[in-house]
Protein backbone atom coordinates (compact mmCIF):
# COMPACT_ATOMS: atom_id res chain seq x y z
CA UNK A 1 0.00 0.00 0.00
CA UNK A 2 1.46 3.60 -1.24
CA UNK A 3 0.91 6.56 1.47
CA UNK A 4 2.04 10.00 1.25
CA UNK A 5 5.10 10.93 0.80
CA UNK A 6 6.71 11.84 3.66
CA UNK A 7 8.33 14.78 2.70
CA UNK A 8 5.53 15.87 1.98
CA UNK A 9 3.87 16.07 4.93
CA UNK A 10 6.54 17.11 7.48
CA UNK A 11 8.49 19.25 5.11
CA UNK A 12 12.47 19.44 4.82
CA UNK A 13 13.89 21.77 7.73
CA UNK A 14 13.27 18.80 10.76
CA UNK A 15 16.62 18.21 12.96
CA UNK A 16 18.01 14.61 11.99
CA UNK A 17 16.88 12.93 14.81
CA UNK A 18 13.32 14.24 15.18
CA UNK A 19 13.44 13.34 11.15
CA UNK A 20 14.56 9.79 12.33
CA UNK A 21 11.64 9.25 14.73
CA UNK A 22 8.87 10.74 12.64
CA UNK A 23 9.83 8.75 10.14
CA UNK A 24 9.67 5.09 11.84
CA UNK A 25 6.12 6.60 13.13
CA UNK A 26 5.11 7.46 9.78
CA UNK A 27 6.27 4.33 7.85
CA UNK A 28 4.34 2.40 10.98
CA UNK A 29 1.02 4.05 10.08
CA UNK A 30 1.38 3.48 6.60
CA UNK A 31 1.77 -0.20 7.18
CA UNK A 32 -1.22 -0.49 9.28
CA UNK A 33 -3.45 1.26 6.37
CA UNK A 34 -6.03 3.67 6.44
CA UNK A 35 -8.70 4.01 9.67
CA UNK A 36 -12.46 2.36 9.26
CA UNK A 37 -14.82 4.61 7.84
CA UNK A 38 -16.52 7.53 9.62
CA UNK A 39 -20.63 6.69 10.28
CA UNK A 40 -22.36 9.20 8.18
CA UNK A 41 -23.73 10.32 11.48
CA UNK A 42 -20.56 11.45 12.13
CA UNK A 43 -19.08 13.30 9.02
CA UNK A 44 -19.78 16.73 10.45
CA UNK A 45 -19.42 17.89 14.03
CA UNK A 46 -22.43 19.48 16.14
CA UNK A 47 -22.34 23.05 15.54
CA UNK A 48 -19.86 23.56 12.56
CA UNK A 49 -21.99 24.42 10.26
CA UNK A 50 -22.24 28.74 9.77
CA UNK A 51 -24.80 29.31 7.28
CA UNK A 52 -25.54 26.42 5.68
CA UNK A 53 -21.84 25.78 5.11
CA UNK A 54 -19.38 23.38 6.97
CA UNK A 55 -16.79 25.46 9.00
CA UNK A 56 -13.41 25.14 7.62
CA UNK A 57 -10.12 25.42 10.11
CA UNK A 58 -7.44 24.82 7.74
CA UNK A 59 -3.87 23.57 9.14
CA UNK A 60 -0.55 25.12 7.63
CA UNK A 61 0.44 21.71 5.53
CA UNK A 62 3.86 20.92 7.95
CA UNK A 63 2.06 21.29 10.74
CA UNK A 64 -0.58 18.72 9.91
CA UNK A 65 1.57 16.24 8.70
CA UNK A 66 3.43 16.47 12.22
CA UNK A 67 -0.44 16.52 13.96
CA UNK A 68 -1.02 13.34 12.17
CA UNK A 69 2.61 11.54 12.13
CA UNK A 70 2.25 12.40 15.98
CA UNK A 71 -1.56 11.40 16.77
CA UNK A 72 -0.20 7.83 15.37
CA UNK A 73 2.87 7.83 17.71
CA UNK A 74 0.06 8.76 20.48
CA UNK A 75 -2.11 5.57 19.73
CA UNK A 76 1.07 3.51 19.06
CA UNK A 77 2.35 4.41 23.06
CA UNK A 78 -1.15 3.67 24.63
CA UNK A 79 -1.95 0.63 22.33
CA UNK A 80 2.19 -0.49 23.50
CA UNK A 81 1.62 0.58 27.08
CA UNK A 82 -2.05 -1.54 27.06
CA UNK A 83 -0.31 -4.80 26.02
CA UNK A 84 2.58 -4.42 28.64
CA UNK A 85 -0.07 -4.06 31.58
CA UNK A 86 -2.38 -6.37 29.83
CA UNK A 87 0.09 -9.08 29.39
CA UNK A 88 2.44 -8.20 32.96
CA UNK A 89 -0.92 -9.84 35.00
CA UNK A 90 0.13 -13.06 33.30
CA UNK A 91 3.71 -12.86 33.24
CA UNK A 92 4.31 -14.33 36.80
CA UNK A 93 5.66 -18.03 35.91
CA UNK A 94 5.76 -20.32 39.04
CA UNK A 95 7.54 -23.33 39.70
CA UNK A 96 5.71 -24.40 43.56
CA UNK A 97 3.35 -23.52 45.13
CA UNK A 98 2.40 -23.49 49.04
CA UNK A 99 -0.81 -23.83 50.71
CA UNK A 100 -1.72 -22.02 53.31
CA UNK A 101 -4.63 -22.29 56.10
CA UNK A 102 -6.44 -19.74 58.42
CA UNK A 103 -7.13 -20.75 62.14
CA UNK A 104 -10.69 -19.45 60.88
CA UNK A 105 -12.59 -21.76 58.48
CA UNK A 106 -13.52 -19.38 55.83
CA UNK A 107 -9.40 -18.27 55.84
CA UNK A 108 -6.80 -19.97 53.43
CA UNK A 109 -4.36 -18.83 50.63
CA UNK A 110 -1.69 -20.28 48.56
CA UNK A 111 2.43 -18.57 47.54
CA UNK A 112 3.36 -19.19 44.47
CA UNK A 113 7.05 -18.85 44.02
CA UNK A 114 9.10 -18.51 40.86
CA UNK A 115 12.36 -19.60 40.71
CA UNK A 116 15.22 -17.43 41.91
CA UNK A 117 16.97 -14.55 40.93
CA UNK A 118 20.87 -14.85 40.40
CA UNK A 119 20.71 -12.91 44.03
CA UNK A 120 18.41 -15.23 45.64
CA UNK A 121 15.41 -13.06 45.14
CA UNK A 122 12.45 -15.68 44.97
CA UNK A 123 9.28 -13.94 44.05
CA UNK A 124 6.02 -14.83 45.28
CA UNK A 125 2.55 -14.57 44.25
CA UNK A 126 0.34 -14.66 47.31
CA UNK A 127 -3.23 -14.91 46.53
CA UNK A 128 -5.29 -14.60 50.01
CA UNK A 129 -9.23 -15.34 50.86
CA UNK A 130 -11.44 -14.80 54.02
CA UNK A 131 -8.88 -12.54 56.13
CA UNK A 132 -11.13 -9.70 57.19
CA UNK A 133 -10.43 -6.10 56.52
CA UNK A 134 -7.66 -4.50 59.56
CA UNK A 135 -8.54 -1.33 60.72
CA UNK A 136 -7.37 1.89 59.36
CA UNK A 137 -2.92 1.39 60.28
CA UNK A 138 -3.46 -2.00 60.68
CA UNK A 139 -1.75 -4.63 57.81
CA UNK A 140 -0.38 -8.21 57.65
CA UNK A 141 2.50 -9.64 57.34
CA UNK A 142 3.98 -12.78 55.84
CA UNK A 143 6.62 -14.75 57.84
CA UNK A 144 9.07 -17.45 57.19
CA UNK A 145 9.46 -19.65 59.95
CA UNK A 146 11.55 -22.23 61.33
CA UNK A 147 9.97 -25.40 62.68
CA UNK A 148 7.27 -23.28 64.05
CA UNK A 149 8.86 -20.33 65.32
CA UNK A 150 8.74 -16.64 62.77
CA UNK A 151 11.78 -15.46 61.45
CA UNK A 152 12.43 -13.13 58.50
CA UNK A 153 9.70 -10.90 56.47
CA UNK A 154 8.54 -11.27 53.28
CA UNK A 155 6.36 -8.49 52.98
CA UNK A 156 3.55 -6.71 54.29
CA UNK A 157 -0.06 -6.49 52.80
CA UNK A 158 -3.56 -5.15 53.11
CA UNK A 159 -6.95 -6.71 52.48
CA UNK A 160 -10.04 -5.31 50.48
CA UNK A 161 -13.27 -7.65 51.64
CA UNK A 162 -11.41 -10.40 52.93
CA UNK A 163 -9.14 -10.93 49.80
CA UNK A 164 -6.13 -9.95 47.99
CA UNK A 165 -3.84 -11.24 45.54
CA UNK A 166 0.53 -9.56 45.31
CA UNK A 167 3.75 -9.88 44.52
CA UNK A 168 5.85 -10.16 47.54
CA UNK A 169 10.07 -11.39 47.76
CA UNK A 170 11.62 -13.67 49.96
CA UNK A 171 15.78 -12.46 49.20
CA UNK A 172 16.58 -15.09 51.50
CA UNK A 173 18.35 -19.01 51.08
CA UNK A 174 15.19 -20.50 51.66
CA UNK A 175 16.91 -24.10 52.65
CA UNK A 176 17.13 -22.10 56.06
CA UNK A 177 13.50 -22.56 56.49
CA UNK A 178 10.75 -24.70 56.84
CA UNK A 179 7.38 -23.17 56.86
CA UNK A 180 5.17 -19.67 56.46
CA UNK A 181 3.09 -17.65 58.56
CA UNK A 182 0.65 -14.43 57.82
CA UNK A 183 0.34 -11.95 61.28
CA UNK A 184 -2.00 -9.16 61.76
CA UNK A 185 -0.34 -6.14 62.74
CA UNK A 186 -3.09 -3.93 64.50
CA UNK A 187 -2.96 0.09 65.38
CA UNK A 188 -0.90 0.86 68.51
CA UNK A 189 1.84 -1.59 67.73
CA UNK A 190 -0.40 -5.03 68.59
CA UNK A 191 0.73 -7.94 66.94
CA UNK A 192 -1.82 -11.20 66.52
CA UNK A 193 -0.62 -15.17 66.06
CA UNK A 194 -0.68 -16.66 63.02
CA UNK A 195 -4.06 -15.93 60.92
CA UNK A 196 -2.47 -18.10 58.05
CA UNK A 197 0.14 -20.89 58.31
CA UNK A 198 1.37 -23.83 56.29
CA UNK A 199 1.56 -26.03 59.55
CA UNK A 200 -1.68 -28.07 60.74
CA UNK A 201 -3.74 -25.88 62.68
Amino acid sequence: MSGPDFRDLVGDDLEPGEEARLRRVHELLVAAGPPAELPPALAEPPGARRGGRVAEFPLPRRRLGVALVLAASLAALFFGGGYWVGSAKHAFEAETTITMRGTSPAAFASIRMAPADAAFNWPLQLRVRGLKDLPKGGYYELLLTKDGKPGLSCGTFRTHDGKTEIVLNAPYPLKNWNGWIVVAHYPHERTSGPVLTTAPV
